[in-house]
């Protein structure tokens, strides 16, 4: 009928599904089958009486009123998104906001400094669960989410925090048994292995000695840095952990950076906040609070 509106979900699928350009990718950010997203652009094309979409062999584009049509209906859902969120946190006297990060940021740096952080924005209430690997808002029960990523300028929704800076350290005791007065005599000492990215001994090793002038000896493998650091500390060999997760250990003498020696890894830390959160006020405070003391 001339002049309602088209059924929500429709809308919402196609913007998806033309964003990705892709039914099966659209299926998966919004939890439902392909059969659902293809029958609901079925019935927002029947209800437009024109196709949004030329399906062919070598896959899924828009037509031109499917590329007018959507700039309008982006706008549209993240003005819904961003009203709904607006009214769901004035409903709240104080900021609540869930927090998913890297159980390494969390152990090393942001629960030892969340006395600083009250003291700063005290009416901040943060509920912390951690996770790992490629993050989405989409069915998670987070606000904001902190990740160790590739630095790239193409992740949707963040902010890099602090480029990622690997130290090695090592146990003062050890250092005494074998000290490291130059590069190559890290190779004396067994290296802890870090196993979700098992290529960072590699390129540090490279680019600290040009290649490896003797094979090394790799001990236990850990899956975060907060557990390296850890072992590290247990005198079990040489660590890679980065600076900032660094500093309490070095600064406490429990650990020892030899030769000051550091690697850009090519990874950052991003913050990363949906649109519809990106102008919340606590969600602002808090992003700007990370800055500085990162900084």
């Amino acid at each position: 009928m001339p002049g309602s509106m088209p059924p929500l979900n429709a809308l919402r699928s196609f913007e998806v599904a033309a964003r990705r350009l892709s039914f099966s990718r659209a299926a998966q950010e919004l939890c439902v089958t392909q059969g659902a997203v293809s029958k609901q652009i079925q019935v927002l094309e029947q209800y437009l009486e024109q196709p949004l979409f030329d399906r062919s062999p070598a896959g899924l584009s828009l037509t031109e009123a499917g590329r007018q049509y959507l700039p309008a209906i982006s706008r549209a859902l993240e003005m819904i998104q961003s009203a709904t969120a607006s009214l769901q946190q004035g409903a709240h006297a104080s900021d609540a906001l869930t927090l998913n990060l890297t159980p390494s940021f969390s152990n090393l740096w942001l629960i030892p400094r969340l006395d600083q952080l009250r003291q700063a924005i005290p009416e901040l209430k943060l509920t912390m669960v951690t996770g790992d690997g490629a993050f989405q808002f989409q069915g998670a029960q987070a606000d904001i989410a902190i990740r160790c990523l590739p630095l790239s300028l193409s992740h949707e929704h963040s902010q890099l925090l602090k480029e990622e800076v690997l130290l090695p350290l090592i146990s003062p005791e050890l250092l005494r048994e074998h000290p490291i007065n130059q590069p190559e005599d890290l190779l004396a000492h067994p290296l802890i292995r870090h196993i979700t990215r098992p290529q960072l001994w590699r390129q540090f090793l490279q680019q600290m000695l040009g290649g490896e002038p003797q094979p090394p000896r790799f001990n236990h493998g850990f899956e975060h840095f907060y557990m390296s650091l850890e072992a590290a500390r247990c005198k079990l060999g040489v660590a890679l952990v980065p600076d900032f997760m660094a500093a309490d250990a070095l600064a406490g003498g429990e650990l020892v950076n030899p030769l000051d020696m550091a690697y850009r890894s090519g990874y950052g830390f991003y913050f990363l906040v949906p649109p519809y959160r990106a102008r919340s006020v606590g969600v602002q405070r808090f992003h700007a609070w990370l800055e500085q003391q990162l900084s």
